[in-house]
């Protein structure tokens, strides 16, 4: 088995997924600091979540889950 790098970036078939404590100011400092995000911070399933592709070109989900929110 090898792994490698997509050849298309607008498909995959993994992604790792990150959980932070304040989005908001995650997605400010990673930005200033060079990051390229695909998307901003954006609200979906009881959660705020956002995604960037790493240097390699996969995609990391970074997200914060809502107080009170029940899943499942």
């Amino acid at each position: 088995m090898t792994l490698g790098v997509p050849r298309d970036l607008d498909s995959f078939s993994s992604f790792m997924n990150i959980r932070v404590a304040d989005i908001h100011g995650c997605y400010e400092r990673w930005q200033a600091r060079g990051a390229e995000f695909i998307t901003e911070p954006m609200e979906k399933y009881g959660e705020t979540r956002c995604y960037i592709r790493d240097p390699d070109g996969y995609i990391i989900e970074v997200g914060q889950s809502k107080p009170g929110v029940v899943y499942g």
